[in-house]
């Protein structure tokens, strides 16, 4: 582990920067003890969770992200297991984790412009969320958390009454001059 137990994360290429949302949800979610982060970018949350001493399996669409967590891993002294998926279409089924986490793409916009597939959530901004809610639950185990990033700037009451067969809690928000972005707590 990391010496002065600070996280020591590199930027990589073409690969998500930590940002607000980042260090939100590496101050708002519990890190259970197995952790899957989906869309690890830098890996920053999947790294901090290891630290914490959580067995984490970090996925992302991206290989330079997996690269690029696996590097930040080792920068740091710690082990997470990692791999390019679509989401959950390369985690091994009938693993069971205690804390699932989702800083999606999560901004209403369709610009379709090169590297926007990092920010742009498409027209409502839960292109990726739904299909990620869709499965998400059946991955945790029976006391398991899911921790999602979304923005004011999307219709989140709408998204709950969607899957009111979930139960949504906000757990940390940051506002900015145009939006207030919310770690949203999700059990079954």
């Amino acid at each position: 582990m990391n010496m002065n137990g600070k996280l020591n994360i590199e930027t990589c290429k073409g690969v998500y920067e930590p940002a607000e949302d980042s260090y939100l949800m590496i101050k708002t979610a519990s890190c259970g003890k197995k952790v899957l982060e989906v869309g690890s970018g830098s890996g920053i949350v999947s790294v901090h969770c290891a630290m914490l001493g959580s067995e984490v399996d970090a996925v992302d669409i991206n290989g330079q992200a997996v690269e690029c967590t696996i590097n930040n891993a080792r920068k740091n002294g710690v082990e997470v297991n990692t791999f390019v998926s679509d989401l959950f279409n390369e985690v091994e089924i009938g693993i069971k984790y205690d804390t699932i986490i989702f800083n999606p793409p999560y901004l209403p916009t369709d610009d379709n412009i090169p590297g926007s597939e990092q920010w742009d959530g498409g027209p409502d901004g839960f292109r990726l969320v739904r299909l990620f809610l869709r499965e998400a639950p059946v991955r945790l185990s029976d006391r398991g958390e899911i921790y999602l990033i979304l923005s004011t700037l999307t219709d989140i009451e709408g998204l709950k009454e969607e899957f009111s067969h979930l139960r949504f809690e906000e757990a940390g928000s940051s506002s900015f001059f145009f939006e207030k972005i919310l770690v949203l707590r999700i059990t079954s």
